[in-house]
């Protein structure tokens, strides 16, 4: 008999030896360092509202564990609800038993019948969540910048360090920007507590007039050369800002650190960020035939998933799908719930209006393509183009392209 379960801090002990031996690369595994995690871990479960720890018990022995996720993200200019499902271990005893995607249905099915469609999460192996119908968002790239090649600014800037009795300052500043950031979320109470909770951490902020935080850099100082004690890289963890005129002041303090700083280390879904630099290249000096030097690796990271299609769309009756208009039947399926969802959208004046009778055009399409595509992490075009999608009559390709176009990406710059 398998069942799935709510935790308490009763379980603290069999979740600690699950999520340990789950992910044992990074632990370390001294009475001390596990100690410490249970207290961690207590501090979340029985604090934090937004998250939920839950285990699969199978004749009452706790064979797997997860956490599940009550974000708040910006989908087209909206907060909505959705979800997320992180730290999802195993027992070493339990392999191969389908654990895993026991606790992936419920996940699922628990959201999809509290009216949240929207699901995320960070995969451990990609494959394995494209099979259950997750699909790929927007790559992150990561940056090696010589400090010296950070644009300079010159004007008048108030850049201070954060204090720590300023978090809700930051959080605010943080909360503005993702009321204007598709796909971008609130910070929850865990994440937040680790900004200062970090003693490596540094974090400056630039002041507005009013005394306000509108824009913040959080960063470590890293060795750039192991035995060599002058060599100094910058790790940017986090880079905030509410205008162009307040990133300028925050790369011109990162440039300010030249004399002593070698490398600068950006994270960033902005496929527009090398046009900051007079040259982008990394550290690597790797060469792509014919004439193309390496400027960042990338990274696929969080992926999605709709729960519910008709719901989704209902929830983004606010999008506006650059005034479409046109009848689209999809044919939306699901191998991991063994389900093809038909539902017929007609785009009037860019609204999209659910369960219409006419439509000019059948789509059949997997989940995971048809979650990256709604939320315009890539187009229909290059779906198309790919074999990864069915349009019986392309001769409305590209109105339908048109249609799901999104001037900009979801990001997504939350650890769960």
């Amino acid at each position: 008999m398998r069942e799935i379960r709510k935790l308490n801090e009763m379980h603290i002990d069999e979740y600690t030896e699950i999520a340990y031996n789950a992910y044992p690369s990074f632990k370390d595994f001294t009475k001390e360092s596990m100690a410490q995690y249970k207290k961690e871990t207590l501090e979340i479960l029985k604090n934090d509202p937004t998250v939920t720890f839950y285990g699969l018990f199978e004749d009452d022995e706790m064979i797997a564990v997860m956490r599940l996720f009550d974000f708040e993200m910006n989908c087209f200019g909206k907060m909505l609800p959705v979800s997320g499902i992180g730290f999802l271990g195993v027992h070493l005893m339990h392999k191969k038993k389908k654990a895993a995607r026991d606790m992936l249905k419920f996940y699922e099915e628990n959201y999809k019948d509290k009216g949240v469609p929207f699901g995320l999460l960070l995969p451990f192996r990609p494959d394995f969540y494209k099979k259950m119908g997750y699909g790929f968002g927007t790559k992150m790239n990561q940056y090696k910048i010589l400090a010296s090649r950070i644009p300079a600014y010159y004007k008048d800037s108030d850049i201070r360090y954060i204090k720590e009795d300023e978090l809700c300052k930051l959080l605010d500043c943080h909360n503005r920007v993702a009321h204007k950031t598709h796909g971008m979320m609130k910070k929850i109470g865990d994440e937040s507590k680790a900004i200062f909770g970090d003693d490596f951490n540094r974090v400056i902020g630039n002041y507005d007039e009013n005394g306000n935080i509108n824009g913040y850099l959080v960063y470590k100082f890293q060795n750039g050369k192991a035995g060599n004690y002058t060599i100094n890289n910058i790790y940017i963890k986090e880079l905030i800002y509410e205008n162009p005129q307040v990133l300028k002041k925050l790369l011109g303090f990162l440039r300010k650190q030249e004399d002593q700083v070698h490398l600068v280390t950006f994270n960033t879904e902005d496929e527009s960020f090398y046009y900051l630099f007079n040259d982008p290249r990394n550290d690597s000096l790797n060469y792509i035939p014919y004439g193309y030097l390496e400027t960042n690796t990338q990274a696929v990271g969080v992926m999605y998933k709709l729960f519910d299609v008709r719901q989704a769309f209902i929830q983004c009756k606010h999008r506006n799908y650059n005034h479409a208009n046109i009848g689209v039947k999809f044919l939306i399926e699901d191998n991991f719930n063994q389900r093809t969802e038909e539902i017929i959208i007609k785009f009037e004046k860019g609204k999209a209006i659910v369960d219409a009778k006419e439509f000019v055009a059948t789509i059949k399409i997997d989940i995971a393509e048809f979650s990256s595509l709604f939320l315009g992490c890539t187009s229909l075009k290059g779906l198309f183009d790919l074999g990864l999608l069915e349009l019986d009559h392309d001769e409305y390709l590209q109105e339908l392209d048109r249609a799901f176009y999104c001037n900009q990406k979801p990001v997504c710059y939350t650890d769960f």
